[in-house]
């Protein structure tokens, strides 16, 4: 299996040498992970999560069943290949699919990805629409059948995000950048002073560091449309706090997924 993704915002991703940018194989499966956590939760218990987890990506009692082999470039507007090799017992293929899918919709790879780094999307997978009504109702004819009843308690997950999509009032940015600074400056610092924030991270109960509750991405659609991409958690204690404010935000249109 063959995936060629377009590079939108700047991959942040070294490797040993740390002047020298490198897609790491390790990094990009575990953003696959993620993704696949992301959805796959939402029908498995934690248990049944972790061994299928296991089975999928490989644990440290066993390995992984398929490989991936990277081929580079790094800028904005550039691409990269991914080429996945499955070995002969690897019967997840779809998983991985899914998880791509998910990477390419609302993901990036690389430090600071949760803030519009690092996004990336696979090529002649790009969305056609030219509004946030139509975008949305196109997101969710995608994942529509990858939603399950389950809300885990502790991480992000389909079932206990809310899914926004934003750009500004007047019409979509026309530049990855334009789309970075605008929601850098006028939506992600401004909520925070609105919240009484010096950050936006919280600690998960069972975790051992902070993370951030909220993920801005940055894609684009076929016609070079930019807009973002705002996932929240809902388990946040900041939760109703932050969604309510963002109705505030007069100076974007914002469209709940």
């Amino acid at each position: 299996m063959i995936k060629d993704f377009e590079i939108i915002t700047p991959i942040i991703m070294v490797g040993t040498d740390k002047n020298k940018v490198e897609l790491r194989i390790p990094s990009i499966k575990g953003i696959l992970r993620w993704w696949f956590r992301f959805y796959k939760s939402s029908f498995l218990d934690v248990d049944e999560l972790r061994n299928f987890e296991s089975e999928v990506f490989g644990s440290t009692e066993n390995s992984s069943l398929f490989l991936a082999i990277k081929r580079l470039s790094f800028s904005p507007s550039q691409s990269f290949e991914l080429i996945f090799k499955f070995l002969p017992h690897f019967n997840y293929q779809k998983e991985l699919e899914n998880s791509l899918m998910f990477l390419s919709l609302f993901g990036g790879i690389g430090a600071r990805w949760r803030r519009g780094f690092g996004s990336v999307q696979i090529k002649n997978f790009e969305l056609e629409s030219n509004t946030l009504e139509s975008l949305s109702n196109e997101i969710i004819g995608k994942i529509k059948n990858l939603k399950g009843n389950n809300k885990p308690d502790n991480f992000m997950s389909i079932s206990n995000t809310k899914i926004y999509l934003i750009k500004p009032k007047s019409d979509f940015w026309d530049s990855w950048s334009f789309a970075m600074d605008n929601l850098r400056d006028n939506f992600y610092r401004k909520m925070k002073n609105q919240l009484g924030m010096g950050k936006i991270a919280y600690k998960p109960s069972n975790g051992e560091r902070e993370v951030s509750p909220v993920i801005i991405q940055i894609k684009k659609t076929k016609n070079n449309n930019y807009f973002g991409v705002v996932l929240v958690y809902e388990g946040w204690n900041k939760f109703d706090n932050f969604t309510s404010q963002i109705s505030t935000l007069d100076n974007f249109e914002i469209k709940e997924v």
